[in-house]
């Protein structure tokens, strides 16, 4: 009698735990089938680009920095920046800007150049990649909100070759 009792006892516990699990398993997945189902419209995609926002510092070997800021409902303009010390050792305009049904990453390496122009191709939830395929390098850009204070930039040749990544931490908004 004893036994059959403890059985049944410990029986309801696994079979709840192993709902509890399956549960959770279900939810995962369910909310990584909506992240991959988000298509966003270029005002949306436009919209969610405001998240980066604020001041990025990178975290790696490099030292390298963007500043973004939102300037109109279409516009964003930035700064990325090397430095050494408190010298500046290389320094870039940039700018986000949506144009009817395109939204460009725009960056000037040089003030006596002029921008280099990238497209929005694609974009998903907190992920963002500009393609250039006439620039030699960078010609792919691809943004990655990791966490909301986590950014990810990944530069590559047409081919997916030479990657660069930068991973920045944000410092501000």
């Amino acid at each position: 009698m004893k036994d059959s009792r403890f059985i049944r006892k410990h029986s309801d516990r696994l079979i709840s735990r192993r709902d509890a699990v399956t549960q959770r398993i279900v939810f995962f997945f369910f909310v990584v089938f909506l992240q991959s189902c988000y298509h966003p419209t270029p005002p949306e995609a436009f919209e969610d680009l405001k998240t980066l926002q604020g001041k990025w510092t990178s975290t790696g070997q490099t030292l390298f920095n963007e500043h973004w800021q939102l300037v109109s409902d279409t516009l964003m303009t930035g700064t990325g920046f090397s430095l050494n010390g408190k010298d500046t050792v290389f320094q870039e305009r940039l700018k986000i800007f949506r144009t009817g049904d395109n939204i460009w990453y725009a960056v000037q390496p040089d003030p006596e150049k002029e921008y280099i122009f990238f497209r929005l191709m694609k974009s998903g939830y907190r992920h963002w990649t500009f393609e250039n395929p006439v620039n030699d390098y960078p010609a792919i850009i691809i943004y990655l909100l990791k966490k909301d204070s986590i950014l990810e930039t990944r530069t590559t040749n047409i081919r997916g070759n030479k990657e660069v990544i930068f991973t920045f931490k944000k410092s501000s908004q």
